[in-house]
């Protein structure tokens, strides 16, 4: 499924909601990895960031549709190969991410402490460039794996003004690696956001 798609599919949910009061906003994040994407991700956080909207529903209800994309810095893990003892390269992971969260606001408006949930399309993509020795010889080559997976996240924020608000959640998904092993790819999300 492209991008485009999802994004279509994103507007055509959102359509009938329009009368209601919705904003626009974005976000920065730091992915702070968990599970098997903290060996993926050679145990270095991801940065990232995104844009949403937010549909008041009124009664503490906000629907947040939203786009992600996080970044891992380049590192040395490597995946599951047999020669993995004498490999060695550069692995690089990145995700982009296309959901919906529904919101819920203890004090019935946008503003002070809410709990969150969601669900997403992710695109995960997984590179290694390697070199490694097979007797006398040195070998090099590369690798990629992209997938699509749904995932899920829940978790905590606080609006501190109708502008400003911070959060944390756990994110899930899966992926299969540059060697073709799955990869449990759950992260703590800690974010920023400004709605407009």
């Amino acid at each position: 499924m492209t991008l485009s798609r999802n994004l279509l599919a994103l507007l055509v949910i959102a359509a009938p909601l329009a009368a209601q009061d919705v904003r626009f906003g974005v976000q920065v994040h730091a992915n702070l990895p968990s599970a098997d994407l903290k060996d993926a991700a050679d145990s270095k956080a991801g940065a990232g960031g995104g844009v949403h909207m937010t549909f008041d529903l009124g009664g503490g209800s906000v629907l947040r549709p939203r786009i992600d994309y996080v970044v891992y810095p380049e590192n040395k893990a490597f995946p599951d190969y047999s020669v993995a003892a004498s490999a060695s390269g550069k692995a690089k992971l990145d995700n982009l991410s296309a959901g919906a969260d529904y919101l819920y606001f203890f004090e019935g408006k946008d503003s002070g402490f809410y709990i969150t949930g969601g669900i997403s399309w992710n695109r995960w993509n997984f590179d290694y460039d390697y070199t490694y020795k097979v007797g006398n010889q040195t070998l090099s080559g590369s690798s990629s794996r992209t997938a699509n997976k749904v995932g899920g996240a829940a978790g905590v924020g606080f609006n501190l003004n109708r502008n400003f608000g911070v959060e944390a959640r756990y994110t899930a998904s899966k992926f299969e690696n540059a060697g073709g092993g799955q990869v449990n790819a759950a992260a703590v999300q800690l974010a920023a956001s400004y709605r407009f």
